[in-house]
């Protein structure tokens, strides 16, 4: 079967999940920012010590310029750290939900053609992995009744029967440490 040709408009598949590390890139990237000027503010305040630049006129203007060029850097930053984090995470929330509506599909009993992904999405091979799985299933050699019932949880979970004394237990052998 083709691949679809088509792109999703939707950037904000799994809005929760996208924004959420989109968030976590722009702590990341503040982060940085804040700690390259603390070192920058560190270099220059040597550098009056030193007398290699006018001590007196850096104590009057360096913390406005320093507060300046650091909310320059923020406000480019953030947005572009968070459509980074958006984008990068389309190609990863897009399967993951393609994944969510494919597996739902044969927990419901329907028998959908295989699993496909689009041009430059990742998880390819778990896409593969998923069609393999599901394969007994989609083509009716498996009752899908029984899977769909686990998928949703309504099957009752098995015990284990209990072991008594008398049972014979597993012996397990050390292996010894290297020597070296």
């Amino acid at each position: 079967m083709p691949h679809r040709k088509y792109k999703r408009t939707r950037k904000l598949i799994q809005p929760k999940f996208q924004l959420k590390v989109a968030f976590a890139c722009l702590g990341i990237a503040v982060m940085a920012t804040l700690v390259l000027t603390v070192l920058l503010n560190q270099v220059v305040l040597d550098f009056a010590d030193k007398g290699w630049i006018d001590s007196a006129r850096v104590e009057q203007e360096w913390v406005g310029v320093l507060t300046v060029k650091l909310l320059i850097a923020l406000a480019v930053l953030t947005p572009m750290t968070l459509a980074l984090g958006v984008i990068l995470m389309h190609r990863i929330a897009g399967p993951l939900y393609r994944f969510r509506q494919f597996m739902a599909a044969v927990a419901r009993g329907e028998h959908p053609n295989e699993c496909h992904l689009r041009k430059g999405d990742e998880l390819m091979d778990f896409c593969e992995l998923l069609n393999k799985f599901t394969a007994p299933i989609r083509d009716g050699t498996v009752d899908h009744k029984v899977f769909g019932a686990s998928v949703n949880g309504e099957l009752p979970v098995q015990e284990s029967p209990d072991v008594g004394d008398s049972a014979p237990t597993e012996r397990t052998e050390r292996v010894p440490a290297l020597k070296s």
